[in-house]
């Protein structure tokens, strides 16, 4: 048994698509346009932020394992002879510098940021402890591969995001 279709449904079928796709198009599209731009720039930033938190530790354990070295040969008390040489002072600040920039990059509330913070001023504790303490050169080395540990699982996690476009 054949159905007859009314011409004029068809007509009005085909009208009502091409209306809700000239409505929905824009709409999607514009959807599409502002996930991608979020996507990418966030990605980009993700990635700045990967790039400078290599750099930052990798100055962090090399000041870290300079300072400790430093600290090995004086004799005096660590703040006097700090104050007495210019350069010694340039260098604990630049180490004191790269932790406070290290901290402001790191989210609070992810466990493994809170980690890496707590080991930056664990080191900086074992650096400002008693001068004739025996092992700290050892101390600051198993910190200083620690640090590396805890900031390789952070970069693959965050590489991990960027790939994903988020």
């Amino acid at each position: 048994m054949a159905m007859d279709i009314n011409p004029q449904w068809i007509t009005l079928i085909a009208a009502s698509t091409a209306m809700i796709a000239s409505i929905a198009g824009p709409f999607v599209n514009t959807r599409i346009a502002k996930f991608e731009f979020k996507a990418n720039v966030l990605s980009v930033n993700r990635q700045k932020w990967i790039d400078t938190m290599r750099d930052l530790v990798a100055s962090l354990n090399s000041q870290l394992l300079i300072a400790t070295a430093f600290r090995q040969t004086l004799e005096e008390p660590t703040g006097v002879i700090i104050a007495k040489d210019p350069e010694l002072s340039r260098r604990v600040e630049n180490l004191l510098r790269t932790v406070s920039k290290i901290e402001l990059m790191l989210n609070p509330l992810e466990q493994d940021h809170q980690q890496l913070n707590v080991l930056t001023k664990e080191a900086i504790d074992q650096l400002r402890s008693p001068l004739l303490e025996d092992g700290v050169e050892d101390r600051i080395e198993v910190i200083s591969r620690d640090i590396t540990q805890v900031l390789q699982g952070i970069l693959k996690q965050e590489w991990a995001r960027v790939k994903r476009g988020e």
